[in-house]
């Protein structure tokens, strides 16, 4: 057997045939077994199982256990009967993504990890799901030896979102705790600190049902919480040797924090302080004089460097709780801010507050429509689709919020001024082209339509670690999850896009529309316009007879926010030019974050940012790129293109690509310049014949007027 699934369950019949059905439904051909648990349930959740056990893709096996042992004893069951070689527990009220089992098998195969962990979501009944994660760990790919202990650091403590191979929690021993609630504690301290590897998969794979009948919510006006979390306490710091100095640092701010939360929220009258100062003495008998970081949060600062844990002053670590939960820790600690600033902010925020109050207190005008742009730039699809539906005849008010001059004044609104917040609020439809500011709150009665930027080679969100964006900022990714909940549609290229935005955004596919870009229907409309193209290269003094080259490097996620930006991935185009016959000329169009201006050639041309970049494919013959979404524009209208690559070792640990892409598009790769060169010159594109069209879908009419369609479906009658 390679996977033993194992479902404890108790009183659960709403929601066990989800959790089985999830397990039924994954991608994973190998052999599956389903091991559940029955904890002396009350209802109706046996019958229910058995009904599905007549279906189930898995077998199923149903454990009626005699009398109620809790979640632990019920997965420790499960565990000492499984037959698989991975292990993976599923709480009967959770449900998993199809591709979990799988993905997580196959790195635990080919790593040969001790465990395999996902990221993971909770899923509301009214908001469906929401990413709330920013572990630093989940940058990673892989975790060895000492750095496995970084699970530690983690603001919760899951033992369900993990692939176990069955050997490693044998050997060390591990199991759950019995006859109390938060028995994971001991169970996932004991798996950090004893493993040796763990893959890492981005994904949020495993999905926490977010109710109201869960073990936690239940039964808290008896001590039944506090006396349980005190157990589990004791019993983690049993045998907690850890690796790492700091990992007591970790445990213990973890143990104090959910200590100081169960003790409020989950504790009986009286309580409160007698649970704290055991949980405090379990903590300072197991270990006082331990590491403690520096530069960390204010409230942690207080309970461990000026060790308020560590010399047990329960009455100062209460009274830094009461301030912190209360907002009110800053204040006592840190000055105000200037007076003058302070009006003069507040002046700011007044009127903008009563211009945004008004507006969403309004009706939505009817057939408003507002794009955002592409960042506020009117650029992109949102530039195409914008002049297409303004040149139409049509009932709708059209608006476009950018700076750009080009753009009629009459149709265009300064962004993040009051009128902008104005027709922002009162707009019926909102477009976008790519990420909205979480500031800009959603109307139930608007749609936002996300036209996105491209069909993706590089790694997107959670199908990435994101490594170096997470260490700036390890709120990126519950960011960007808040800000896609809030679409409505978003749009693809082709099927083939329409998966992997899909996944990589946790965005329902049935809401993904596969219109095309507009963008590529303004190539695919002028692939043919001589009289276009010859004012394009004139603009760039470029003589007709002469070939152009398109050189248009992706930016890279390891130059993000860096003092010193890495140039060695760009291709030296002065050398190139120099090498290449007289018959070419070529175009640098590297991304903005990363121009360098220090390598410029009288052979190269560095257009300036009026110019489009469909505009500069529209005129060139050949396309050098690397892991730009650019090259799929290009497929649509069977413009060449090679991929220059000198870092993929590079790029992968810091983004990563799409393995298939790559596959396919490795005749078209190369590191080398010479080779680059040789394959301009004797046409390997043209010559190879690939078949791209898995990666293109032409099979859809004029995408502005599909798209225009689905707009008027969407405005009210």
């Amino acid at each position: 057997m390679d996977i033993s699934v194992i479902i404890p369950v108790h009183n659960a019949p709403i929601y066990i045939e989800e959790a089985i059905n999830s397990v039924n439904k994954q991608n994973f051909f190998g052999d599956v077994e389903i091991i559940v648990i029955d904890d002396c349930s009350t209802d109706n959740t046996v019958s229910s199982i058995k009904r599905i056990m007549k279906s189930s893709r898995f077998p199923i096996k149903l454990i009626e256990l005699e009398q109620n042992m809790k979640q632990g004893a019920a997965r420790n069951k499960g565990l000492s009967i499984a037959k698989g070689k991975y292990v993976f527990f599923l709480d009967s009220d959770d449900f998993i993504h199809e591709d979990c089992l799988n993905d997580l098998f196959e790195e635990g195969e080919l790593f040969d990890h001790d465990f395999v962990m996902c990221d993971w979501a909770y899923s509301y009944e009214d908001r469906g799901i929401v990413y709330a994660n920013f572990d630093s760990f989940l940058r990673e790919k892989r975790l060895y030896e000492k750095d496995c202990e970084r699970l530690l650091e983690a603001i919760t403590f899951f033992t369900v979102n993990k692939l176990y191979n069955k050997d490693f929690l044998q050997k060390n021993h591990i199991s759950y705790g019995e006859g109390y609630i938060y028995e994971d504690y001991e169970f996932y301290v004991n798996t950090t600190i004893n493993a040796r590897s763990i893959g890492v998969i981005s994904n949020p794979y495993y999905f926490v049902r977010f109710h109201d009948n869960s073990t936690t919510k239940i039964s808290r006006k008896t001590t039944i919480h506090i006396d349980s979390f005190v157990r589990a306490v004791e019993a983690t710091l049993l045998d907690f040797e850890p690796r790492k100095e700091i990992s007591y640092y970790h445990l213990y701010k973890h143990l104090l924090r959910k200590a100081l939360n169960y003790s409020n929220n989950r504790a009986p009258f009286g309580k409160k302080i007698p649970t704290i100062k055991k949980v405090i003495k379990l903590l300072n008998n197991k270990k006082v004089d331990y590491i403690v970081p520096k530069n960390i949060v204010l409230h942690n600062h207080l309970y461990f460097r000026r060790a308020y844990v560590q010399r047990g002053q329960i009455l100062k670590i209460l009274i830094v709780d009461w301030l912190h939960r209360k907002k009110k820790l800053n204040k006592v600690f840190y000055k105000y801010k200037a007076f003058r600033d302070r009006v003069k902010a507040k002046n700011k925020r007044e009127a903008k507050a009563n211009v945004i109050k008004e507006s969403l207190n309004n009706p939505v005008k009817k057939g408003r429509i507002l794009f955002l742009g592409f960042d506020f730039k009117y650029k992109g699809n949102s530039k195409y689709l914008f002049d297409y539906l303004t040149k139409q005849a049509h009932p709708y008010q059209i608006f476009i919020a950018t700076k750009n001059k080009s753009v009629p004044g009459y149709l265009r609104v300064k962004p993040r001024s009051l009128k902008f917040y104005e027709y922002l609020y009162s707009s019926e439809i909102v477009i976008a082209e790519s990420w909205i500011p979480l500031d800009f709150r959603k109307r139930e009665d608007s749609k936002w339509i996300q036209l996105w930027h491209g069909t993706p080679f590089k790694k997107l969100l959670f199908d990435s670690n994101e490594k170096n964006i997470l260490t700036k900022n390890k709120l990126h990714k519950r960011n960007k999850q808040r800000d896609i909940r809030r679409w409505d549609y978003l749009i693809a290229d082709s099927e083939f896009a329409k998966q992997k935005l899909s996944k990589s955004f946790l965005f329902n596919p049935e809401n993904i529309m596969t219109t095309g870009y507009p963008r590529v229907q303004w190539l695919k409309d002028n692939i043919v316009n001589t009289n276009l193209i010859e004012e394009l290269k004139a603009e760039l003094n470029i003589p007709i007879n002469k070939k152009v080259i398109l050189y248009t490097p992706t930016w890279r996620d390891y130059n993000h926010k860096t003092k010193l930006t890495d140039f060695n991935f760009k291709l030296d185009l002065g050398e190139l030019a120099n090498k290449l016959s007289d018959e070419y000329v070529i175009i640098d169009k590297s991304h903005d974050f990363e121009k360098n201006w220090e390598n410029v050639y009288n052979e190269v041309i560095q257009p300036n940012n009026t110019f489009e970049t469909q505009e500069l494919i529209l005129i060139s013959d050949i396309i050098i790129s690397d892991y730009s979404s650019i090259i799929f524009d290009a497929m649509h209208i069977n413009k060449p293109f090679y991929l220059y690559i000198n870092d993929l070792y590079k790029y992968q640990d810091s983004r990563g690509v799409y393995q298939e892409i790559l596959d396919h598009l490795q005749p078209l790769i190369t590191a080398d310049k010479n080779k680059l060169m040789y394959m301009i010159e004797n046409n390997i594109y043209g010559n190879l014949n690939l078949d791209l069209s898995k990666f293109i879908d032409n099979n859809y009419q004029n995408s502005n007027e599909v798209l225009k369609e689905q707009i008027e479906s969407l405005i009210s009658r």
